[in-house]
């Protein structure tokens, strides 16, 4: 069965399960429910099971309390009633599917299941009902200091005011079972399963040629091999990344986008992703989203986990081991992580469709890396509690390259990366709190690249650059109730922010300080909910409806001040729908690694050249033998980048007895002006191509692109601005005619992008099990590029390195017992090398992927097979090969594929074992 076959008959059985859980009406009815005496969690997590609940509580809540027995006829109301009549500890309701359990003076979950669900402690998941994380502390602690204390710990992402959800915001989250169920590694394996989120970039693959910046995540650029998000393909800076809501030193020899590769995926909870702006929340770069990576703080116990993968063809290894270690007491719990991970090179030997390559030459890296992550929180009396965490990272990376010439270059970066945070929580008064917290975080990069000349005789090169950026951040935030309208209490969050960053990377091997630079930040900001129709005076038609309003005003050192707002709106008609929109601007600065930055580099050479080694048509024998300067770097005077950014979606959810329904979908709107990036040309042309292009069609791109016939002065004083250049084959640069400088980052593009995404989920509870179905999406309707206001847009999508218009991400489970089987199908849509009508097709690609898994938990009597996990991944089950696409280029490590919509690694499977103690 070939792999698209596979994924049209999920895609079947997930429309007919869509069908059958409109058209299936059943009573949650009554379950026979026979459980021993034993401990309440134990209980609790039995009747979640049984009625298909997602079930939230934190362990100190109820550990100390026993569960009667119970024997009988329940629905799932008289057995959650009947485990906890004998204890302080009630339920309710965060949604038809989701219960949490707490002492009975928490707030912010509804009382009863038929009442309207109150706002949500965190954000939900689009795919599936993600639990609150609620850090409470019991009202019966032994310890008189830390009596009496109620305390909400709880990481949100896209909202200031403690205790909501930003329902109008699309938001994702993943928890810890979705990213084993996944079969991801690391945490850039998970990011890159999700259709919202694009390949191309910044990642460890490989550089693209038509993105500038992620050629400074090579090392021969002070970047270390590492891994950005990529939302919506708007560039490796365009999305905020954070780990537990803080930020992370930028990585690259730019500074544009933290590295997530670095962080341990054995120390993650859950991932928390809105696909909206909001820079009204966080600040300018978060225009395309923000991804808060979310670290587990609730850990009692000892876990220890190997794993190893391989693929089924070459010699790349992967070896990841780690340790974790944490302790809950009353007031407090404690948690630390080691883990090593080693993935060794995937060479392009390996693979049928790079066998041209001249060897060695690595598609994929050599890495080794160290991380150790701890956290600790402690109750220190009944209205304060104090929480820390740390990080540090150590990772070498590795990577042999033949060029054309016969050079062997071997290019390595030894990374290392820290933070430190603080964080108290205040409770100035039953409604009011005060969160104050400061973060630290610092990246050193160290690169060196050595040269065997022609594969043969002594070698060149050395140490060649080292990068250092620090970020030092305090916010201060104070939220509430405000007041009460009708339709509930009205919830305002005011905070403060300073934002301190330094960045610096020095060219060693040409004792060239290409930057160092430091940025202050002052913002102000704040956020207010008001819930117009409530439970109190909802109405036929308007069951919920609610606005969300934030600003922030921020003044940077170097580029003045900006004010931002963002609009939210939720309606829902009935419960069960809410229908949501937004509006947010974002005002982002130039990385500190581009601002001023002495970095201007070229190549000289005949255009015929660059026409014969990529295929081009000369436009005309005048321009075809003559000297080309190749340019690439940054201009002066830079602008920063603006965006307006609009949503609007569905979220529907249903449940009937033992069958669930979600179903959710989004429209986007991106409109990101004065972008810092090199000039689109016509066609999606190659910025090799720009001389031929501009000579035909002048009107399309903006001045400045190609300069033809400069004076010998204006070619002199523009070799002088070099920090570098290189000449291939016998030409003199001082006989330039052609300055290209099409690649060269300026503020003048335009990027529009509109799409849409959606999600389909399916559950059903039976007698043998938990069976899901699902598919999430993107389609994108325009990705369009304009160089300048002057220039026409050109349509990007659906071209060789460029995000294509529809991806899909199919999902079939079972679950029964400790036993969980999943399937996954992956579609990329086929598209063209450029938008030529002659340019060659792309084939689609489609991949299956298979996680099977068995957990002992307390079935099995021996102490050793108690509580273990085996767990046996395959990725691209059927091996398939990326699509060819007649396209290599050595420097950029690409060998017939696109590395932006595709991977080389094909089947790769891996095993892992992880024990409970």
């Amino acid at each position: 069965m070939s792999a698209r076959t596979a994924f049209l008959i999920l895609a079947s059985i997930t429309t007919m399960s869509w069908c059958s859980a409109t058209a299936i009406a059943q009573e949650a009815g009554e379950r026979e429910i026979v459980v021993a005496e034993q401990a309440l969690p134990d209980s609790l997590k039995f009747v979640a099971d049984e009625f298909g609940l997602q079930l939230a509580f934190f362990s100190e809540v109820a550990e100390d309390f026993e569960a009667p027995a119970l024997n009988g006829s329940y629905t799932q109301d008289q057995a959650l009633e009947a485990l906890l009549a004998e204890t302080m500890l009630e339920y309710g309701y965060i949604d038809n599917g989701t219960v949490v359990v707490r002492t009975k003076d928490q707030r912010g979950v509804s009382d009863s299941k038929n009442s309207t669900p109150q706002p949500v402690l965190m954000a939900q998941n689009q795919s599936s009902p993600a639990p609150t994380t609620i850090s409470s502390r019991s009202d019966e602690d032994d310890e008189p200091s830390n009596r009496g204390t109620v305390m909400d710990e709880i990481v949100v992402t896209g909202t200031l005011i403690r205790g909501i959800a930003p329902e109008s915001s699309p938001v994702l989250v993943f928890d810890r079972e979705d990213i084993d169920m996944s079969g991801a590694a690391t945490a850039q394996d998970f990011i890159q399963t999700l259709p919202q989120n694009f390949r191309g970039g910044s990642n460890s693959e490989s550089s693209i040629p038509n993105d500038n910046d992620s050629s400074f995540n090579t090392s021969s650029n002070g970047g270390s091999f590492g891994s950005s998000v990529n939302l919506r393909g708007l560039g490796s800076g365009s999305t905020l990344v954070l780990l537990n809501g803080h930020r992370l030193a930028p990585s690259s020899g730019i500074g544009n986008f933290a590295d997530i590769s670095m962080i341990p995926a054995s120390a993650l909870e859950r991932v928390e992703i809105m696909t909206d702006g909001a820079s009204s929340i966080y600040g300018g770069d978060a225009v395309a989203g923000v991804v808060n990576f979310i670290t587990r703080d609730d850990f009692d116990g000892i876990e220890a986990s190997v794993r190893y993968g391989t693929v089924t063809e070459g010699n790349l290894e992967e070896y990841r081991a780690s340790i974790t270690g944490g302790k809950n007491w009353n007031s407090g719990n404690a948690f630390v992580v080691y883990e090593y991970f080693d993935q060794s090179s995937l060479s392009a030997g390996d693979r049928e469709f790079s066998q041209d390559a001249n060897l060695p030459n690595d598609m994929l890296p050599h890495q080794e890396r160290h991380s150790v992550l701890a956290s600790v929180s402690q109750v220190v009396s009944s209205d304060l509690q104090l929480f820390a965490d740390f990080t540090y990272l150590v990772r070498d990376t590795q990577r042999d390259t033949t060029q054309t010439d016969g050079d062997i270059i071997d290019y390595s970066a030894a990374s290392e990366s820290f933070s430190i945070s603080g964080r108290a929580l205040w409770e100035l008064s039953d409604v009011w709190g005060l969160d104050f917290s400061s973060n630290y975080s610092g990246l050193n990069n160290e690169t060196a690249r050595v040269t065997l000349p022609g594969g043969s005789g002594p070698t060149e090169g050395g140490q060649d650059r080292i990068v250092d950026s620090k970020i030092w951040t305090m916010n201060a935030i104070v939220s509430g109730t405000l007041f009460e309208l009708v339709g509930g209490d009205v919830q305002v969050a005011i905070g403060a922010e300073y934002r301190y960053e330094t960045f610096e990377n020095f060219w060693v091997s040409r004792d060239v300080l290409q930057r160092d630079a430091k940025r202050e930040a002052l913002a102000v900001f704040g956020e207010l909910h008001v819930p117009i129709v409530g439970p109190s005076n909802a109405v036929p038609g308007i069951d919920r409806f609610e606005l969300n309003l934030s600003g922030r005003y921020s003044d940077f050192s170097d580029f003045g001040s900006t004010s931002n707002p963002k609009v939210g709106v939720l309606w829902s008609p009935f419960g069960g729908l809410n229908l949501r929109g937004s509006y947010s601007t974002s005002f982002k600065p130039p990385p500190l690694g581009r601002v001023g930055a002495n970095d201007l580099t070229a190549s000289a050479a005949l255009q015929s050249f660059w026409n014969n080694r990529r295929g081009f048509i000369p436009a005309d024998p005048s321009i075809e033998d003559v000297v080309v300067l190749v340019t690439f770097g940054t201009a002066d005077n830079l602008e920063p980048e603006t965006s307006t950014a609009f949503t609007a979606g569905l979220d529907f959810n249903k449940q009937t007895g033992s069958h669930s329904f979600d179903f959710s979908t989004t429209y986007f709107d991106i409109d990101y002006e004065d972008r810092l990036g090199s000039t689109p040309l016509p066609g999606s042309g190659s910025v090799f191509d720009a001389p031929n292009i501009v000579f035909n069609f002048p009107e399309q791109v903006p001045d400045g692109t190609v300069i033809f016939n400069p004076s010998e002065s204006e070619v002199r004083d523009f070799l002088d601005g070099l920090s570098a250049f290189v000449v291939i084959g016998d030409v003199d640069p001082l006989d330039t005619e052609i300055v290209n400088l099409a690649a060269v980052r300026r503020s003048l593009a335009r990027t529009k992008v509109r799409g849409w995404d959606f999600d389909v989920t399916y559950a059903y509870e039976s007698d043998i099990g938990r069976f899901l179905f699902g598919v999430d999406g993107t389609y994108l309707i325009n990705f369009q590029r304009q160089a300048a206001a002057t220039t026409p847009a050109i349509e990007t999508s659906n071209t060789w390195s460029n995000p294509v218009d529809f991806k899909l991400r199919g999902r079939a489970g079972y679950h029964v017992g400790g036993f969980a089987a999943n399937l996954f199908v992956n579609y990329v849509d086929s598209y063209r090398v450029d938008n030529r009508e002659e340019a060659e097709p792309i084939d689609l690609w489609t991949t299956i992927d298979v996680n099977l898994s068995y957990n002992t938990e307390e079935r099995l009597d021996s102490a050793i097979l108690r509580n273990l996990v085996f767990r046996l991944s395959v990725r691209n089950l059927f091996d398939e090969s990326p699509p060819s696409t007649g396209i290599s280029s050595t420097s950029f490590g690409i060998y017939g594929y696109d590395p932006a919509n595709a991977s080389p690694l094909e089947r790769f499977v891996a095993i892992d074992l992880t024990k409970s103690f």
